[in-house]
């Protein structure tokens, strides 16, 4: 039987700044998707857990930007085709070998949904190939940029109560006028919450995004500016 999704560990480089680079590939068969880290209400939140590893301090990785897609009427963000996620990994000891050991747990979805566990446990090793480095290198490319001067020119960012409701409003000038809606996700760091009614307007090189954060303090009591991350996707390319 054919595989519906593969997974894989890339090795890559040692990094001036010491931590290692590699990436995570997922291969999927025609017609299936998989879910970005905050997938929206319907999707399947991937799950990384690398607690099992030997000689690893920390585990960063990099999502690159996904898409929207539509099923059954109902928005999922994620990816389709070869997924490559740029991994960066702190050892511990830097002269002792490390082994990396994750599991993960992740769904992917066609007509129906499934739920999928994978493990990966590789030595970490840095004398990667040129195909490598390339291959994370793309991948690299993918990640979500900060917002930069050249795109947007200035955008504001307010919270205000009304009654007992919490609305977000962010005015972002563009620094030409899109070709094609943008798509924007807000995303609350390390919460399980949605952030709820969006809606956006776009006049000229105007963006008026507002949004509810009410089912925030519900569950968390108050709202922390510097955990609320907003990622615009502008013609397949990321900025937050």
């Amino acid at each position: 039987a054919h595989e519906i999704v593969s997974v894989k560990y890339i090795p890559g480089w040692k990094d001036k700044n010491m931590y290692l680079q590699g990436a995570i590939q997922f291969t999927l068969s025609p017609g299936w998707k998989t879910y970005w880290k905050k997938p929206g209400p319907f999707g399947v939140r991937p799950v990384v857990d690398w607690s099992q590893s030997e000689n690893i301090q920390n585990i960063k990785l990099l999502w690159p930007t996904p898409k929207i897609f539509y099923q059954s009427d109902i928005s999922v963000i994620g990816y389709e085709g070869v997924l490559t996620i740029p991994v960066r990994i702190i050892k511990i000891d830097s002269l002792k070998d490390a082994l990396l050991n994750i599991k993960l747990e992740f769904g992917v979805c066609s007509d129906i949904c499934l739920l999928k566990t994978a493990k990966i446990i590789v030595p970490l090793e840095v004398n990667a190939s040129g195909k490598n480095f390339d291959v994370i290198n793309e991948a690299l490319k993918k990640v979500p940029l900060k917002a930069i001067d050249q795109v947007f020119s200035i955008s504001q960012c307010s919270i205000n109560r009304n009654g007992k409701n919490l609305n977000l409003t962010y005015s972002i000038n563009l620094s030409k006028n899109p070709i094609s809606k943008p798509t924007v996700i807000i995303d609350y760091a390390s919460s399980e919450q949605y952030i709820e009614n969006q809606t956006m307007q776009i006049n000229g090189k105007t963006l008026l995004l507002k949004a509810s954060l009410t089912n925030i303090p519900k569950q968390e009591g108050l709202i922390e500016r510097n955990r609320l991350t907003t990622l615009i996707i502008l013609e397949n390319k990321g900025f937050e």
